[in-house]
């Protein structure tokens, strides 16, 4: 009788660690196993749109010919960015509709009237895949799971009419870790370009957005 009143006490607790079992192993097949959804894949996505103090290096590759390698590092904060790349330094601040661009080699400074917005472009660059997600000319596929450059990532596939794209996406932020598009051109084959996203989210100081010094150059507006 002992025994009988000790095993239904026991009851709950067994119980309680048979969920508890359940839980974890749901948890790890979810995070490991389970596909990604496409809804789940834009919602990754999004959150890159929120991101305002980034700091990122661009490395981008095409097999075209006679097309080289290029690197654009770009540091945004508070809707002010510093882009560099070979030839360059540009200052944009889209708080004053303010830009500059400095040529070192030369001492010459360009400020503009008009322009491109540059701070636009990179944050085209950092949602693209959400912009692939949402067209509805797209076709959807979750490849794997997949860690790269030590990152934890979801690869997916995006097809649409003579493209292809293959997207990496960083699974705790939604960044975009490697980037590849497949055209198909006529006349010249499959050309593939490939960019990689080397990122530190919320390390861009002030100091590192401010307004050039431009004493000793050559100023010119355009």
């Amino acid at each position: 009788m002992e025994q009988k009143k000790k095993f239904i006490l026991a009851i709950p607790t067994i119980i309680i660690i048979i969920v508890t079992i359940v839980g974890i192993s749901l948890i790890f097949y979810n995070r490991h196993f389970k596909e990604l959804s496409r809804e789940d894949a834009k919602l990754l996505a999004e959150k890159v749109t929120s991101i305002n103090n980034i700091s990122c290096e661009i490395v981008t590759e095409s097999t075209m010919q006679g097309s080289s390698q290029s690197i654009v590092d770009y540091k945004l904060k508070d809707n002010k960015l510093i882009t560099k790349n070979n030839d360059y330094l540009t200052y944009e601040n889209d708080d004053i509709n303010s830009k500059i661009q400095i040529d070192d080699t030369e001492k010459i400074a360009f400020t503009f009237k008009e322009y491109e917005s540059d701070i636009q472009i990179f944050k085209e660059s950092l949602c693209s895949a959400v912009q692939l997600l949402k067209s509805e000319e797209c076709e959807y596929k979750f490849i794997k799971y997949e860690t790269m450059n030590g990152i934890k990532c979801a690869e997916i596939e995006l097809t649409e009419a003579n493209a292809r794209f293959d997207i990496w996406l960083d699974r705790k932020n939604g960044m975009i870790v490697k980037f590849e598009g497949h055209d198909n051109i006529e006349g010249v084959g499959e050309v593939t370009m490939t960019r990689y996203y080397r990122y530190q989210i919320g390390t861009v100081t002030d100091n590192d957005v401010s307004e050039p010094d431009l004493s000793g150059y050559t100023i010119e507006e355009l």
